[in-house]
């Protein structure tokens, strides 16, 4: 699987490799390298909760455009009151 962290200031993270602020272009080509010679990676997606909606969209976006259609969100559960 391929981890993508989308943080609140707009930079990524794949696989723990810092992309800082880029596009959806710069993205695809680290999701295409990231992928390799795996056959359908999941491309899972762990988005901070402040981070912007259009941040994840372009994960989205570059993912479809190099042919990762494995698409999950990691989760994180609320601790018990």
């Amino acid at each position: 699987h391929i981890e993508v962290a989308v943080a609140e200031d707009r930079s990524y993270q794949i696989n723990d490799k810092a992309l800082g602020g880029v596009g959806v272009d710069q993205l695809a080509l680290a999701l295409r390298n990231a992928a390799g010679k795996q056959q359908e990676p999941v491309v899972v997606i762990n988005a901070d909760a402040r981070a912007a909606h259009q941040s994840v969209v372009n994960v989205m976006e570059a993912a479809r455009r190099v042919g990762l259609t494995r698409i999950t969100f990691a989760t994180q559960a609320q601790p018990a009151p």
